[in-house]
């Protein structure tokens, strides 16, 4: 009588590798249309990737919206460096023009110290020639003088770095409006063709990305410049206040009452019914 053969049951590693060669096995068999692409393209010469340069990037994220924060870099440019130059010290006020103001004082020279400043193009000058317009009236009504056109300057330089501000305000708001309708016409590609290459989905999000970064880039730069520049009219304002109080506060006004030093200066003659009563009487 034969012993029967017992044959060894399988282990439950010996189980769990099969199962897993199984699973390798069939994920490469899927997988094999997707592999023969790749080889198909790389056969081909076609790389998977394709880098672009920062122009075509621009162009790719809309001409309309890059060209708008474009043109707002080149108005931010432009003010920086007006700005700059406008406060200059010496530009604000030319210390050749105050130099030759106090000697016309010293020399007693009213009249030629008012038509200096009066052919002249600086702040100094115009607060001034201002100033000089009403010292026949009085150290208040000289001071007066001095105050609102002084103001009226600094108005003026706020006025024109307060774009800078404006720039840093609208040129975000402008890249994220382009990445939004970027994103818009992204998603509206990929509804109507299905998500066969995430990839490009990937690509059409970076390429409106772009907007929203070339907005900050404008932004941030305008801002920074907005409160240097605020800073240098400060600065430059406190030494041009100096320099008119250094001159005009130490004038002999109770010599000048009645004096006109306008460039348009008369003096009004007293009303023809009192002068006629005046004349009878």
């Amino acid at each position: 009588m034969k012993t029967p053969t017992v044959r060894p049951v399988p282990s439950l590693q010996t189980s769990a590798v099969v199962t897993a060669l199984l699973t390798v096995l069939g994920l490469l068999v899927l997988a094999h249309p997707a592999f023969a692409q790749d080889a198909a393209a790389s056969t081909a010469g076609t790389p998977l990737v394709i880098e672009k340069t920062l122009f075509q990037r621009l162009i790719a994220a809309g001409p309309v919206f890059m060209g708008t924060l474009f043109l707002a870099s080149v108005f931010m440019v432009w003010l920086v460096i007006d700005g700059i130059m406008r406060t200059a010290q010496a530009k604000l006020a030319p210390p050749s023009v105050i130099a030759g103001i106090r000697q016309n004082l010293i020399d007693g020279d009213y009249e030629t110290a008012t038509q200096a400043v009066t052919a002249e193009d600086s702040v100094f000058s115009e607060i001034a020639a201002a100033a000089f317009g009403k010292v026949g009236l009085g150290k208040d009504a000289t001071d007066d003088a001095i105050f609102e056109e002084t103001e009226r300057s600094r108005a003026i330089f706020n006025s024109r770095i307060s774009y800078l501000s404006v720039i840093g305000v609208v040129t975000p708001m402008i890249g994220l409006t382009g990445t939004v309708f970027g994103m818009i016409h992204a998603f509206d590609t990929l509804g109507s063709s299905g998500v066969g290459d995430p990839t490009k989905l990937s690509a059409a999000i970076g390429e409106v990305l772009v907007c929203t970064g070339g907005g900050l880039v404008v932004a941030i730069p305008a801002f920074a410049f907005y409160y240097v520049l605020r800073n240098r009219i400060s600065a430059g304002f406190r030494h041009l206040q100096t320099q008119i109080n250094a001159i005009f506060h130490h004038l002999p006004y109770e010599h000048l009452q009645g004096l006109r030093l306008e460039a348009d200066a008369f003096i009004p003659a007293p009303p023809r019914a009192q002068a006629s009563a005046e004349a009878s009487a």
